[in-house]
């Protein structure tokens, strides 16, 4: 069969889009999060107010309802393997519900959130699960903006671009792909980047876009039930190719899954779970670049993809996308910039929360006792210092209808300090999980570290030791030394440790037992 024109290029494109919108759930949490605002209305007795969110509320489901019901006409007929052209017929009606509500729930003028918030106190669930909320707007954003491309490739309009891929990952990553990643991994992944620019390549952008966000949703995939992981996103020019590799600390895969992966036949017909990667190996080809994969199961996969770059190009100017458009990634009432980075020196040295000495362990095992979530557990963050002090400490238990990021616990520090969750295990005991800092230029700017000091090496051993001084600090405060402790980053901080390799979780007071650099 030959996919690349008429009927049968169209209905591949409807498939592919529709495999990688997955956004149903993004639209039921902003469903629950409108009804929990109701709610809060009601207990508040903010009676004008709730008159008229309750209106925008049935709209709300009114139109959801649709995309449900063209969802299920959809997916019946991709499984029943109907006609090409009824697969299509219904895609499309599929994709324009998906479409309205969008444009419904994106409309500045609809839900009136932020004038609704200001009536209801701080401590009320909608207020507290704000952040959770716009998480799911910047991944509806990142949808509607796929729709109204796929849209223009269509009506045949030209959609050659020229872009810094450094740049354009960056801008992607914050306002669509991070959202995704926190939600869907219930903040367990956490995304890092080596992005190296200017590197300038000619084609299709939004299908590169798509074509990485693949590459991401696989890795999320690859680590699901773990409790720790790492997505590693690395792009630079190397020769005449620029180089994007996408790396994960998940399941893995053996040999013959690979070589599936990069010569499974493109037969389309009733197949939805391979879309993803056939999208990309096509991308890759109308790029003129090449795809390698390499796995160890147990240990992770790297993808890695090679494109021939522009290199007299000069990056241009970068547009704002929907999500500036709509606001989505401007200052908060928390004073937190979307996910971008802070400029140096805007962050002030934080004050340590008055509190008895050696109450860190206790105060995240009563977190952990008292939450009333069906998965019971507490999140934290903590940083100790050189000389063994303990200058920062935020904690706070789970709770039923609110799942809290670190981002939510401390909003100016989250980037910068050793985050740890305390949670149960499939065997209902708690394992004490550690995670080290998510950037290391705040990292640096948080312990003071002077610039000509900074480097990979310094970051390395400075969280090598801290996750040993935490760990000391954990025991003497009340947690149990045979508490079952999982690490990000064992094999870059503790490199050639057995006693941290060979075993997951291992005790907290074997890590509390390991030698600091300067011992």
């Amino acid at each position: 069969m030959d996919y690349s024109t008429g009927l049968k290029k169209e209905v591949a494109e409807i498939k592919f889009l529709i495999h990688d919108l997955r956004v149903d759930t993004f639209f039921n949490e902003v469903i629950h999060y409108h009804v929990t605002v109701d709610t809060d209305l009601e207990i508040y007795s903010v009676d004008q107010a709730q008159v008229l969110h309750g209106t925008d509320l049935e709209e709300l489901k009114g139109k959801a309802r649709d995309v449900r019901r063209t969802f299920q006409e959809y997916s019946g007929a991709v499984k029943s393997f109907s006609p090409d052209k009824t697969v299509l017929l219904v895609g499309k009606q599929y994709l324009q519900a998906v479409w309205d509500l969008c444009e419904l729930i994106l409309h500045p003028l609809w839900g009136r959130i932020d004038p609704i918030l200001s009536f209801l106190p701080p401590e009320s669930r909608s207020v507290r699960s704000r952040s959770h909320y716009r998480n799911c707007l910047r991944w509806i954003c990142g949808v509607y903006y796929r729709l109204e491309h796929f849209r223009a490739e269509q009506e045949g309009k030209d959609v050659y671009e020229e872009f810094d891929v450094a740049e354009d990952l960056q801008d992607f990553t914050r306002n669509v792909v991070y959202g995704y990643v926190v939600e869907k991994s219930s903040a367990r992944v956490e995304l890092r980047f080596d992005l190296v620019g200017p590197g300038v390549l000619g084609g299709n952008r939004h299908r590169f876009r798509r074509m990485y966000f693949n590459l991401i949703m696989n890795a999320v995939d690859a680590m699901v039930g773990r409790k720790v992981g790492v997505i590693h996103v690395g792009s630079r020019v190397e020769g005449d190719r620029l180089l994007l590799r996408v790396s994960d600390t998940g399941s893995g895969m053996p040999p013959e899954k690979i070589a599936q992966l990069l010569s499974e036949k493109e037969s389309l017909d009733g197949e939805l779970h391979s879309l993803g990667f056939v999208f990309v190996r096509q991308t890759v080809a109308e790029f003129g670049g090449t795809l390698e994969i390499g796995s160890e199961v147990g240990k992770g996969t790297t993808v890695t993809v090679r494109l021939p770059h522009l290199p007299d190009a000069v990056p241009p100017p970068r547009q704002p996308s929907r999500c500036e458009k709509y606001g989505l990634t401007e200052e908060d009432d928390r004073g937190h910039v979307g996910h971008r980075p802070r400029e140096a020196g805007a962050r002030p040295k934080p004050t340590v929360p008055t509190q008895r000495e050696a109450s860190w362990g206790e105060a995240i095992l009563e977190d952990y006792r008292k939450s009333d979530s069906p998965h019971p557990g507490s999140i934290f963050a903590i940083a100790v210092t050189d000389d063994d002090r303990v200058d920062y400490f935020t904690h706070r238990p789970y709770e039923r209808l609110w799942n809290i990021t670190h981002e939510d616990l401390a909003p100016m520090f989250f980037e910068a300090t050793v985050r740890g969750r305390l949670e149960e295990d499939e065997e209902k005991r708690p394992v004490l999980i550690l995670k080290a800092p998510q950037n290391v230029r705040e990292y640096f700017e948080f312990k003071e570290v002077p610039e000509g000091e900074r480097g990979a090496t310094t970051y390395n051993r400075m969280v090598h030791d801290e996750y040993i001084r935490i760990a000391g600090k954990l025991i003497v405060s009340g947690m149990d030394p045979e508490m079952g402790v999982l690490l990000t980053d064992i094999p870059k901080l503790f490199p050639g440790c057995a006693a941290l390799v060979e075993k997951e979780p291992v005790e907290l007071r074997v890590l509390a037992e390991q030698k600091l650099t300067a011992e």
